[in-house]
């Protein structure tokens, strides 16, 4: 049996195995994590595109030659879609213009198949195209994916698919290699296939570390963070209190902390129902969130109550911090809400978390009791 033969053969049954492995990853992972279906789909095209070149001279020169290299681009198309998809970006070009695309691939196969029979064209043909949609797919990875193992990966098996299809392109240009069949023992053309039947496995163990990767993303994410404002959660919360004090105490930064009610939020739910309450926690919570910066934390304590850490900050800053958050209140609507803060500073290396946090609660009751959308400070 031919050596490109088996290259082929073996190829295709390890991209239909690792196609397969992934639609099936795509079924049951989360469906806020995108593109598992098409990275699925692209190998899976890939792979129904081997048999048609192992019988080449056997079946109609169509199926062999032209829709063999066809379903080849098409997979490397979707790829990239599935890749798009996962880091959250829109199509880059419009559905014309990749129909044009395709179209234009599908046209110059035909003609050097039917009318000028010409398999080094060809070969040059599937290169070049391939090479501008996995040339744009490397972009997309190096801009959009972040710096995880998994895209590393598919860097590497992208760059190692581009220089083969660069040297190949430049050897054919220099007629350096004057291929005649996909079945050339030649060693260029040996290499040539070799390469993809080994890099495109590659992307697809890439392709299911992204999605582990994001699946883990998510899982601590959701760990750390309450569903409905997407803040911290109190026992988050507790523990990045607890770095800062240390942080406080190893370079003797001041701290501040805010604890914060929503006024009469029992009236609110009464008078609009639960998802009216909802609404008002998400409301509140993301315009705090524009007052805060970077390096502040915000978290749903529990219920009604929120709690912000202000690194680097004394009671005076965070007063004007919890200013601005009465003046978001006051222009609040449709469903007008308003807060109570207290707030308190880390006092020395003899503080702890619990009197902290006492301080800070005390001086909330205090702006209660004086009437509410107010703030104290002990």
């Amino acid at each position: 049996m031919p050596a490109p033969l088996i290259i082929l053969l073996s190829s295709g049954f390890m991209a239909l195995a690792m196609s397969a492995v992934l639609l099936v990853i795509a079924r049951t992972y989360p469906r806020n994590i995108q593109g598992l279906h098409e990275w699925g789909l692209s190998v899976f095209v890939i792979a129904l595109g081997i048999p048609l070149f192992v019988a080449r001279d056997v079946i109609p020169d169509a199926f062999s030659i032209v829709a063999a290299n066809l379903m080849l681009l098409a997979g490397f198309m979707i790829m990239n879609a599935g890749t798009r998809k996962f880091s959250g970006m829109p199509p880059r070009f419009s559905r014309t213009l990749l129909v044009c695309f395709v179209a234009c691939y599908a046209s110059l196969f035909a003609w050097f198949t039917y009318v000028q029979p010409n398999p080094e064209v060809r070969l040059a043909t599937l290169s070049l195209f391939t090479l501008i949609v996995i040339l744009d797919h490397l972009t997309l990875v190096l801009k959009k994916l972040p710096k995880t193992t998994g895209r590393g990966i598919l860097i590497f098996s992208l760059a190692v698919l581009i220089v083969s299809r660069v040297v190949r392109l430049g050897g054919i240009m220099l007629g350096l290699q004057h291929p005649t069949s996909i079945f050339d023992d030649s060693t260029s053309q040996l290499l040539f296939m070799a390469i993809p039947s080994v890099m495109v496995p590659l992307g697809t163990v890439s392709f299911i570390m992204l999605g582990s990767e994001r699946l883990r993303q998510d899982l601590e994410f959701a760990s750390r963070h309450d569903d409905l404002t997407q803040c911290l959660n109190k026992k988050s919360a507790i523990v990045e209190l607890q770095r800062e004090i240390s942080r406080s105490k190893r370079y003797g930064n001041r701290l501040s902390v805010m604890l914060i009610d929503l006024d009469n939020f029992k009236e609110i739910n009464d008078t609009y129902g639960h998802l009216g309450g909802d609404k008002v926690l998400i409301d509140f919570s993301s315009k705090a969130k524009t007052f805060l910066r970077d390096t502040d934390l915000f978290t749903r304590f529990g219920g009604d109550e929120f709690m912000a850490i202000l690194p680097n900050t004394g009671v005076e800053h965070a007063t004007l911090v919890a200013n601005r958050f009465h003046e978001a209140g006051r222009e609040s609507e449709p469903i007008a809400w308003s807060v109570s803060i207290g707030i308190s500073e880390w006092l020395d290396t003899d503080d702890s978390v619990d009197a902290l946090l006492t301080r800070a609660d005390k001086a909330l009751y205090q702006s209660k009791a004086l009437g509410r959308d107010q703030t104290q400070s002990i």
